[in-house]
């Protein structure tokens, strides 16, 4: 059944506001300069001076959760429901990642001993994992998901690759997040190597199907 407003949708919403209430909080405890770029080994090289945080903070997680929202209605075939409790759990997703580092910046910046990119080797992990949890349910669409030509031709390609994708960046996200605890650089080189291993895999697989189902006919 299908829901205009569900648990998933609440929980968007306090990822949006979270890193906003979390900037008021701490504003006085925070430097002038604010890490929020950091490189392969884990260590800031960009920075963001603390007035312009606000745009991090609130614009960047406000403007995904107004394209999700709005962007069901572009779908040609109505696949994509925004009302859809399916559709909420991505929402929510793609909004707590860019909360998750925003809120991530904010306590380096406040607490000089962290390991650095630590905690943004877990945030990103766990990412890919739960949104290759994602990919395994996402109904064929012009917009969202492994949008390969021979998907997007066959409603059986698109299950079958993204029911590969889906276990694949599930298993290289829990794989790099369990990693950074111990090294925030393996895990980084893990989930980059991962990910890109995943597409170039789910690319020929859906080629592989397509192929198949050619030889078939």
């Amino acid at each position: 059944m299908k829901t205009p407003f569900s648990l998933w949708s609440l929980l968007s919403l306090i990822a949006l506001v979270l890193p906003t209430a979390y900037l008021v909080y701490c504003w006085d405890a925070l430097p002038a300069q604010i890490p929020t770029h950091f490189d392969a080994n884990g260590q800031a090289n960009g920075f963001t001076a603390k007035e312009s945080m606000w745009w991090l903070c609130l614009a960047l997680p406000l403007g995904m959760y107004a394209l999700l929202h709005f962007l069901p209605r572009f779908d040609p075939k109505k696949q994509l429901s925004g009302t859809s409790v399916n559709y909420q759990k991505l929402q929510f997703l793609l909004v707590a990642m860019l909360s998750g580092v925003s809120l991530y910046s904010l306590y380096v910046a406040q607490h000089a001993g962290t390991p650095p990119g630590s905690g943004l080797a877990v945030i990103l992990g766990l990412f890919f994992a739960l949104l290759g949890n994602y990919l395994t349910t996402v109904p064929q669409n012009y917009f969202v998901g492994i949008r390969t030509p021979w998907a997007l031709e066959s409603t059986i390609i698109w299950a079958r690759t993204h029911r590969l994708g889906g276990y694949l960046f599930f298993g290289v996200g829990l794989l790099s997040a369990g990693l950074a605890f111990w090294s925030a650089p393996v895990a980084t080189t893990v989930l980059v190597a991962g990910v890109l291993g995943t597409v170039v895999a789910t690319y020929v697989y859906s080629y592989y199907l397509y192929r198949q189902m050619l030889n078939a006919a």
